[in-house]
């Protein structure tokens, strides 16, 4: 079930140590979802979150980010801001 919502990046799912929670096997869809959202929310460097999980998780994108998507240049050095 955590699958929706986050995907494993950089490595191969498979078991891994972490810090927080010992061993966990990433490749397993039973993990809890609390356990991989605490993970996430921590820095853990092999973790991504989806769109339905950004939005089922924490109620879709910020404020912030959606500013910083409304202002990204288009193309060149005298791009103006998108709005």
């Amino acid at each position: 079930m955590w699958k929706r919502y986050f995907k494993f990046i950089k490595l191969k799912p498979g078991k891994v140590v972490t810090a927080q929670f010992g061993e966990i096997d990433f490749s397993a869809d039973s993990i809890g979802i609390e356990i991989i959202q605490a993970l996430y929310e921590n820095g853990f460097p092999y973790l991504e979150i989806t769109a339905e999980g950004q939005a089922e998780l924490y109620g879709g994108i910020s404020e912030t980010e959606e500013s910083l998507e409304i202002r990204k240049p288009r193309y060149g050095k005298k791009a103006k801001t998108l709005r």
